[in-house]
């Protein structure tokens, strides 16, 4: 039960004081808003019950009737022979039946838990790749914006040159022309937005009318490669195939047992009239398997054939649990290095050339339209190490998918 603590830990956090959409209220929110998972809690307790149910023996039959009436007067006409009676019928399943089929229904039951887990571990997972698409596409927009600003403030320091003399008009049109190109990318910033908005509120309805953090958050480091593969056999994905196996052996033990046939137990009393001594009924019926080989052994072969099939699949699962995870761990990885490249050589050369590019222009030694292509140089060195600050969150969201989530909180 340890899946557990990802719900309840998430569902402890605080909720945010303000309208700030923080990484772990979005979670929180679309935990607790997502219909599936009270749909599945329903088909457990559901399950539990039924498993009851299913243990129980099947319920007795009453039978009253009126036995050895003559033809000949019928229906006034009576006989020695003539009986008035009740009687109670139980069956009584055969071999285990009862507790074979009890377990299967827990383990039905159980299923449905562990696809309750499952779906809590890939809602936190994905209402974290769609907060990261959304966080990157607002701060890349921002950038856009604080650029667009820029320009605007060239184009009317370049007037005003223009008009003391100082400067020219090539410097105005190339501010104008670099500030209608910022245009077109906001525009284009803005959509990738919206888009990464409509992804979230899959999850968080409200998520447009909240403002998100300025900075990303800060994820412990995943554990070492070789101790998450070693605990995918435990993957709440994995249990459900786990149990999907031992589904199938159950329905393999059923059949096996439906050779041992079913009994059904009958005792009656029948009173007779004219001083005739009553009557006691007692039997018991057997079922006959006498079409075993085309009914029985049929059943178990194809039962058989099922519950392969199952380990078959949770093998195959398995394999596609470690190949996502060695991708995932790839990417975070190797995304860590690219953002120690961009921090410590990519963008301190790009602002010194700017810082030159500046100085430059303020002595006359170079055109404007060289410190405006310097001045989105670096806006695009920021996105780009904002970029892969996201993407390196989403390798890591991606391997929280393979923890136990509410231990790292």
């Amino acid at each position: 039960m340890h899946h557990l603590l990802l719900f309840a830990a998430l569902m402890a956090a605080t909720p945010a004081l303000g309208q700030t959409l923080t990484l772990d209220e979005a979670r929180r929110r679309a935990l607790d808003q997502q219909p599936a998972l009270r749909a599945l809690e329903h088909s457990w307790r559901a399950g539990q019950l039924g498993a009851l149910a299913d243990g129980a023996l099947p319920d007795p039959r009453l039978k009253l009737g009126a036995l050895n009436f003559p033809t000949r007067g019928f229906p006034g006409a009576r006989d020695d022979m003539t009986q008035l009676g009740v009687s109670w019928e139980q069956t009584i399943p055969g071999g285990d039946k009862r507790r074979l089929r009890s377990e299967r229904s827990h383990t039905e039951a159980n299923l449905s838990l562990a696809e309750s887990h499952g779906l809590m571990q890939t809602i936190v997972r994905d209402v974290g790749l769609a907060w990261s698409d959304l966080w990157l596409a607002t701060a890349n927009q921002h950038l856009y914006d604080e650029l667009a600003a820029e320009h605007a403030r060239a184009i009317d320091a370049g007037r005003s040159a223009l008009g003391s003399g100082r400067g020219s008009q090539a410097d105005v049109f190339a501010a104008r022309l670099a500030l209608n190109q910022v245009a077109d990318r906001r525009l284009e910033l803005a959509a990738q937005r919206e888009r990464a908005r409509a992804g979230i509120a899959r999850w968080v309805p409200e998520a447009a009318a909240l403002q998100l953090p300025e900075a990303l958050p800060v994820l412990a480091e995943p554990a070492p490669l070789d101790a998450l593969r070693a605990a995918l056999d435990s993957h709440p994905q994995h249990e459900m195939h786990a149990l999907q196996q031992q589904l199938a052996d159950a329905e393999v033990a059923l059949a096996r047992e439906a050779t041992k046939s079913d009994r059904t137990v009958e005792v009656g009393y029948y009173a007779r009239g004219g001083g005739r001594s009553d009557m006691l009924m007692f039997q018991i019926a057997f079922e006959l398997p006498l079409f075993a080989e085309r009914k029985q052994e049929s059943t178990l072969a194809s039962k058989l054939r099922l519950a392969e099939r199952a380990r078959e699949q949770r093998a195959d699962h398995l394999r596609q649990l470690r190949a996502e995870l060695d991708s995932s761990y790839s990417e975070w990885r190797i995304t860590g290095a690219r953002i120690r490249n961009v921090s410590e050589t990519i963008l301190p050369d790009v602002r010194a050339r700017l810082e030159t590019l500046l100085a430059q222009y303020g002595a006359g030694g170079t055109p404007l339209a060289s410190v405006l292509e310097a001045r989105r140089a670096l806006v695009e060195a920021r996105m780009q190490e904002q970029t892969l600050r996201a993407a390196q969150l989403r390798a890591r969201v991606a391997l929280q998918y393979y923890e136990d989530y509410g231990a790292h909180r």
